[in-house]
């Protein structure tokens, strides 16, 4: 007589392992990336590679705004929120703090912006940071700095900071829990009657934020269009 043959589930502990055998080498590689690249010069031996350069046959063009204003072009081979690689010419790419440009833009899409000034540990161990716009209009603006993979957890889940700030008043973390972040938003946003009424009726997340300040935006620009409009006595 046949038997059908029961498949027992998997046990979770062999799920598990499972999963640290695929994730593994991703979770390792990034923690022996070091999160500071920037050393001095005279701190490491004559004879060893400048452990600040990084050897990368694939940059993309871009361009990037010095301390002094001015735009720049040039390779970006990647970047972190502790640095980005540049060069302008070659296969050899250095790493240049946040402390050493106030943007780049990466193929002309994305912008990247250093963060300054922040409170003390919201940008963990970085007095700054580079982080990504995710909106800009109406006199505020959106950046997210996400740190780097460096455990199983993060793998799946990116640990993303949101910092939001009004024309150039300083950075505030985005709060993640609903209540604190309903009254940042009604006071950033105070101006705006239908906004505040949403605010008011429902709270809303962290995702819904560039929505709600493009919808800010939109009001800025109306009202400004209206006031030039009218007629001068």
């Amino acid at each position: 007589m046949n038997h059908a043959r029961v498949v027992a589930p998997a046990p979770l502990t062999y799920l598990l392992a499972t999963l640290l055998v695929v994730a593994g080498p991703v979770v390792g590689l990034a923690q022996r990336r070091p999160h500071a690249a920037f050393i001095p010069p005279a701190s490491y031996p004559e004879h060893t590679r400048n452990p600040t350069l990084r050897y990368e046959p694939g940059g993309k063009p871009g361009t990037f705004r010095g301390l002094d204003g001015q735009w720049h072009p040039v390779q970006i081979a990647g970047w972190l929120p502790d640095r980005v690689y540049l060069n302008e010419s070659g296969n050899y790419y250095r790493a240049f703090s946040p402390e050493e440009m106030t943007a780049f833009v990466l193929s002309g899409t994305d912008t990247v912006v250093t963060l300054a000034g922040v409170a003390p540990g919201k940008l963990g161990h970085l007095p700054t940071a580079f982080g990504q716009q995710l909106f800009r209009g109406g006199g505020l603006q959106l950046v997210d700095v996400t740190d780097p993979v460096t455990s199983l957890f993060s793998v799946f889940i990116k640990p993303h900071k949101l910092f939001i700030r009004q024309n150039a008043d300083g950075w505030v973390l985005l709060p993640k829990e609903r209540a604190p972040l309903q009254q940042l938003l009604l006071a950033l946003l105070a101006d705006d009657p239908a906004l505040v009424a949403q605010l008011r009726a429902k709270r809303v997340g962290r995702w819904q934020v560039p929505r709600l300040l493009a919808q800010y935006a939109d009001f800025r620009t109306t009202q400004f269009l209206q006031t030039a409009a009218q007629p001068r006595p």
